[in-house]
Formats: C-alpha cells, sequence, structure tokens
C-alpha cells in the first residue's frame, strides 16, 4: 500500500509551491496558450470517466502527473493575477514625474524618527488636468509633522509626490531593499514632504481589522500605564501584541545570536495558549445541545480576533489557520492527520496571501511544526528519563532539536550563522517566554485595576528583565555563536535531502537510504570544496559607496587589503554588510590602511600580488592611480591606468588629468559631493572618457 494516499493534501504542496514559485521569480507573464491547460483537463476527464478503455491500471500514475501539472498551472496563474505590475491600470506605467495621486492606507502606520512609514494602494493618478483611475501598492514615507503623526490605518490621501523604484544594495552582502519590497508585491515608493499631502477621509478599509488595531493600541497603553517601560515593555509588547517598533538593534542582535529571536514574534505557541484557554473557559458548552458547535465558532472568532490584534504574521496565520481546522474537526468529530491539516492551512493562505511563500516568518513556522510533529517522538524516545522535572526538561530539548534540524539548512541560507548553545538557552526561555504570556495576558485582562494590576504589571517587568538579562548573557559567552556559514540554495535543498535520507534510513533500517544520504553528502562537500577553490583563485577589486569616504578593498587568496577611510568600520550597519560580503568571498585574512593614505610617503607595501606606493596601486597586473588633491606635477609621461580614482573633491578638472593619465575606467567615489559628481559626468561624457559614480550606480566591483 502507498503510505502517501492517507496524506493527499500533502501531495498536493508541491505543484502549488512549484507554480507559486514560478510566478514570484518572473517579472513577466509567461504567454501560456489557453489550450495547454484545455488540453491537460480534457485527458485528466478522459482518464477519470473512462479508466479501462484508455490505459490499463499500471499507467494510473498518468492522472497523477496530468493534476500535478494542472496544479501547477492554476497555481502559477494565480500568483500572476495578483501582481501589480501586470495591471492595465498600474500607477507605476505612469510616466515618473511628480503628479498627484490618491491612496489609501493599507497597513498600521509605523512611527519612524524623521517620518511616517505608510503602505498605501493607489487609487487615482492626475494625469494631464484628468483624474484617472489606477491600482498598485506603495511604500510611502511622509515628512513628520503635526498633522502626519495622526495618521492610521484606513486614511485616505491626496499625495503631490514622484515614485520612484526602490534602490537595491548599495554595496556586494548589503540588505537588498528592492528584492525584499518586490517579494511584498511593492514596486515603487516615495518621499512625501509635510507640506505636499492632504487628509480627504479616514476609516475607509476594513472595519474589523480597525477595530483590532484599535484593541492592540488600548492593550499597549495599559502596559504603558502600569510602568511597563524600556526594554521590557519593548519586548513584552512583542511577545503578546506582535509590536515590534520598541525593540533596539542590539536586543535583536542578542536574540538572534542565541537562536531564540522566533519569540520576538507573536507565533504558533503564543496562539496555541489562546486556544487552550478558550477551551477551558468554554468546556461548558460542550454539555448543551448544539453547544459544540457555539464553542467551535466562538473559539475560531476569538483567535482569528487575536490573529488581527497582533498584525497577521505569518506564524500567526499559520496556528490559526491551522487551530480553526482542528476546531472544525472536533466539532464535527472527525481526527483528520495533523499533516493534512498543515497542507490544508498553507495551501489556503499562499492562494488567500501568494506573497506569503516568499516569507521568512512563514517557511520558518511551517518548517518548524513539522519538524516537531515528524522527529519530536523519535528524539524524545532515544533517552526516556524516571524523574518528572527531568522528563519535562527533555521534552523541552526534544523539541528544541526536532525544530532547529528541520530549520537549520534555511537558517544557515538566510542568517549563515548557528547557535551552539541553543539546547541550553531554550531549556531556560521556553518555560519563561510562557510564564510572560500568561502573566502579560492576566496584566491586560486586569486593566487598570488599582493596586492588582500595577503588582502582575511589576512582576510581569521583572521576568521580561530577567529573559532580557539571561539571553545577553548566554550571547556573550565563548563560542556562543559559529558565524560565517554560507550556502547556497541549492546547497540548502541537498542538505534537507540528507535529513530526510538519513531520517528514512533511522526509521526503516534500509541500507540503500544510507547509501543516498552518503552520496549526497560527498555531493555537498565537493560543492563546498569547488566554491571555496573558485574564491580563492578570484581577485576582487571594490570601491565601496559609504557617504563621505573613499574606501578600497582589495581581495585575493583568502585574504583583504582595506584602503582608505577606514573609520567606517564604526558604522554598525556597514560593518555588518561588509563581514556579509567577506563570508561570501571566503575571505578571513585582513590588511588596513588608514584614511588619508600617506601618498607623501615614499615607503612601500608588498603582500600577494598587491603593491602600494604613494598614490599608486598594483593589484595582480592592475594598475590604480588616486587623485585626492591636485594633479600630480612628477610626471614625466602620460601613464596607462586600468582605474583612476578621484577622492576626497579635489579641485581637479578631467582634461587637465588626462594629460597625465590614460585610464581605462575613471572611478568618483563616495567621498566627492553630488554637484561635482554631477559636474565630472557631464565633463567625462564630452571627452568620451568611460565614468562611474559610486554615489549614483552604487559599489564598483570587478573580479578578474
Amino acid at each position: 500500500m502507498n503510505p502517501w494516499r492517507q496524506f493527499p493534501l500533502v501531495r498536493m504542496i508541491l505543484p502549488v509551491f512549484l507554480g507559486m514559485a514560478t510566478g514570484i521569480f518572473f517579472e513577466n507573464d509567461l504567454k501560456i496558450p489557453l489550450t495547454l491547460p484545455g488540453m491537460i483537463f480534457l485527458c485528466f476527464g478522459i482518464l477519470v470517466f473512462f479508466p479501462k478503455f484508455i490505459f490499463p491500471y499500471s499507467l494510473r500514475w498518468i492522472t497523477g502527473i496530468l493534476i500535478f501539472l494542472l496544479t501547477a498551472l492554476f497555481s502559477f496563474r494565480i500568483m500572476m493575477m495578483g501582481k501589480d505590475t501586470l495591471k492595465k491600470d498600474y500607477f507605476g506605467n505612469f510616466q515618473p514625474i511628480q503628479r498627484f495621486c490618491i491612496g489609501e492606507v493599507i497597513e498600521p502606520v509605523i512611527r519612524k524618527q524623521k517620518s511616517m512609514k505608510v503602505i498605501v494602494q493607489i487609487t487615482f493618478m492626475k494625469d494631464r488636468r484628468k483624474w484617472v483611475q489606477a491600482e498598485g501598492k506603495a511604500l510611502v514615507y511622509i515628512g513628520k509633522s503635526p498633522h502626519s503623526q495622526l495618521l492610521c490605518y484606513g486614511d485616505r490621501l491626496v499625495m503631490n509626490t514622484q515614485f520612484t523604484m526602490p534602490e537595491g544594495s548599495r554595496n556586494p552582502g548589503g540588505f537588498d531593499n528592492r528584492r525584499y519590497l518586490r517579494l511584498k508585491g511593492i514596486y515603487r515608493q516615495a518621499y512625501i514632504k509635510p507640506d505636499h499631502w492632504r487628509l480627504m477621509s479616514r476609516g475607509n478599509r476594513n472595519p474589523v481589522f480597525q477595530m483590532a488595531l484599535s484593541l492592540r493600541d488600548k492593550m499597549l497603553m495599559i502596559l504603558k500605564g502600569n510602568g511597563v517601560k524600556g526594554r521590557e515593555f519593548a519586548v513584552a509588547s512583542a511577545l503578546l501584541l506582535g509590536y515590534v517598533d520598541e525593540i533596539d538593534n542590539d536586543l535583536m542582535r542578542d536574540y538572534s545570536a542565541t537562536g531564540v529571536i522566533h519569540i520576538l514574534s507573536v507565533s504558533g505557541m503564543h496562539v496555541g495558549m489562546i486556544f487552550l484557554i478558550l477551551e477551558k473557559l468554554l468546556a461548558f458548552l460542550e454539555k448543551r445541545k448544539k453547544g459544540a458547535y457555539v464553542k467551535a465558532l466562538m473559539v475560531i472568532v476569538f483567535i482569528w480576533l487575536y490573529a488581527l490584534i497582533t498584525g497577521l504574521s505569518p506564524a500567526v496565520l499559520r496556528a490559526a489557520a491551522m487551530l480553526s481546522l482542528v476546531v472544525v474537526g472536533k466539532a464535527m468529530k472527525r481526527h483528520p492527520d495533523i499533516l493534512n491539516i498543515l497542507a490544508a492551512s498553507v495551501i489556503f493562505l499562499v492562494v488567500w496571501q501568494p506573497s506569503l511563500l516568499a516569507d521568512l516568518g512563514f517557511q520558518l513556522s511551517y518548517l518548524a511544526v513539522v519538524g516537531i510533529v515528524l522527529l519530536y517522538k523519535p528524539v524524545y524516545n532515544l533517552f526516556v528519563p524516571d524523574n518528572g522535572l527531568l522528563d519535562k526538561i527533555w521534552s523541552i530539548v526534544a523539541v528544541s532539536i526536532a525544530a532547529q534540524l528541520v530549520t537549520l539548512p534555511l537558517c544557515l541560507y538566510y542568517f549563515h550563522q548557528f547557535p551552539n548553545y541553543f539546547i541550553f538557552t531554550n531549556i531556560i526561555v521556553i518555560p519563561v517566554s510562557n510564564l510572560i504570556i500568561y502573566t502579560g495576558i492576566l496584566a491586560l485582562a486586569l486593566g487598570n485595576i488599582p493596586w492588582i494590576s500595577l503588582l502582575v504589571a511589576k512582576v510581569l517587568s521583572l521576568m521580561v528583565w530577567f529573559l532580557n538579562a539571561f539571553i545577553h548573557w548566554m550571547g556573550s559567552l565563548p563560542f556562543s555563536v559559529t558565524r560565517g556559514i554560507v550556502i547556497t540554495f541549492p546547497e540548502s535543498l541537498v542538505l534537507y535531502m540528507i535529513l530526510i535520507t538519513g531520517a528514512v534510513f533511522i526509521s526503516g533500517k534500509k541500507k540503500k537510504w544510507l547509501f543516498v544520504s552518503i552520496s549526497l553528502m560527498i555531493l555537498l562537500s565537493g560543492s563546498f570544496l569547488k566554491e571555496r577553490f573558485v574564491q580563492a583563485s578570484k581577485s576582487v577589486f571594490t570601491v565601496y559607496d559609504v557617504r563621505g569616504t573613499g574606501l578600497y578593498d582589495f581581495m585575493a587568496g583568502g585574504k583583504s587589503i582595506l584602503v582608505g577611510g577606514i573609520q567606517a568600520l564604526k558604522d554598525p550597519f556597514f560593518h555588518e554588510t561588509l563581514v556579509k560580503y567577506r563570508w561570501n568571498t571566503k575571505v578571513s585574512g585582513l590588511f588596513e590602511f588608514q584614511h588619508p593614505l600617506p601618498y607623501s610617503c615614499e615607503r612601500s607595501f608588498h603582500c600577494d600580488g598587491f603593491y602600494k606606493k604613494g598614490n599608486y596601486i598594483g593589484f595582480r597586473g592592475k594598475r590604480i592611480a588616486i587623485i585626492e588633491k591636485s594633479v600630480p606635477e612628477k610626471v614625466i609621461r602620460k601613464m596607462a591606468v586600468d582605474y583612476l580614482i578621484i577622492s576626497g573633491s579635489p579641485k581637479v578638472k578631467l582634461r587637465d588629468l588626462m594629460k597625465h593619465f590614460s585610464p581605462g575606467l575613471v572611478i568618483l567615489d563616495a567621498s566627492n559631493p553630488s554637484w561635482k559628481v554631477k559636474a565630472w559626468m557631464m565633463e567625462a561624457h564630452g571627452l568620451g572618457i568611460r565614468c562611474y559614480s559610486v554615489s549614483v550606480s552604487g559599489a564598483f566591483r570587478e573580479e578578474f
């Protein structure tokens, strides 16, 4: 008997994911002839209604292939239908000039330091003195003012602005904001000055969502009113209500390094607790006629209300959808398999909101649950303690190991690090966070009742303080995290195949699966060795985009020589970008030269294909000259260089430099002011010289 027959919905996931993933990565719609799905559907119908006359039973797999193809095609069409850029009235098709438009705020407003960040749904654009219908989402930053601080979900605005494409990564290894927004279905952004917008009306969106946001704001005020503040308020509001705006970078770094960053977002665990509380409170309804259905309806309503209040994060959506199916099945006295419930919920959610498929939280949430469902019992059965307390601790450890194993390849792919002490951290963090959630729910339920609410809030603050202190201590221990583990997406898939084949071998003890698993390990090791060899044989020259600074990187053979304004490394954001770039290029060794460069010095420096003397650099056969002050005087004849870098806003003209240099490319680094860059670019165009501006086009990078 085929073991997969009892999991029909699980088998549907692969074609759904395949079709939607294809739609995510295709910018333009594929012109699939309507006859193709029609022919597949016709063949499927013939096989279903006339199976004996067409194919024997041994060829029944053909029906499965046809179902697979149909599901993938329909999933692809669903994804493409949801893309704003393919719609006829997409506002991004208008010429990118300053113009009036009307839009509605469709997500909660985020308060930044100097602006208000909103997601708007554009409905009208003004084109040649006439309002025309338009559609599409945009990210808009509105300058901070007394009026903009009153903006909220559902407001309709008239704006005078120019929409632009979001910027990608300005430096290699940096955060690609354009890709991030594209995966969320946002392809345009704008900044609006405080006096370039007006409020048209309020409360135009979903009243249920609006009510949920209002409830969340009231609950946040309850916490603040009872003296929960600072980092304690930041973590408590994130744990209880999904409000993460108060969490600072240092706190986020501590939670990330210890492998427990997932608790800072409201997840399935939180929804599960709400579910258990409701189950006990409403248990009396089961004794009445039709009470089971009334109870099921009330539980589902409260679960989704909580999901709305906490911002409908992917993990909450997953838990709410799953528990809703469980509640319905229980009311109907059905007990479906948990894997089928998981599959049904994931298919429902990605069809309802296709962009979830590319959301990291959504991916990790489902994978963690799959890991716990499939691996918890095998891991737990490895050691069955007699002591009750030890049994509870081992249960937490088994859950942590099961979830960590299944999410490991994806975490390595995205974060390039592994928390070495995650088992010990989770032993404390899981029960403490559970206590915080229960205490927090009690604090919110009590509201502002004198004395009692203050006492509960004080206990809540102390528990959150302990949690923060413990996580910071664990993160500061030696070897708490292994960083720089870089794997590609195909390598992460191979790692998943190793885990699957290894688990099948352990459960079935069949040698062929052990052979497959070992073969995959050899394949993965070969991929790592090949990648390291390729990176070691490359020479890379990079001019970074760091505002006001000229910073140059010479990488070869696993070493890096950083020349220029190394004070830029004090910027945490750029430092993180540089570290990721070094991980990707397998660089470990580092030499640094402080800025300004000692051009007046006659001493030279040699290191593995790198030579520097004064303002001239030789690197693996490439010649580089850097101009910082004026045209060099001690040049006897015209010098041919591969790169001529202009840095520090010198008072020079390109025509004068060309009397001394014959460059393959002129590079204007990020230390030059924009007005000078513009003038040099125009002069280069007139002289027919190749010119690259880092401040305009981002970091310059070339391999040779």
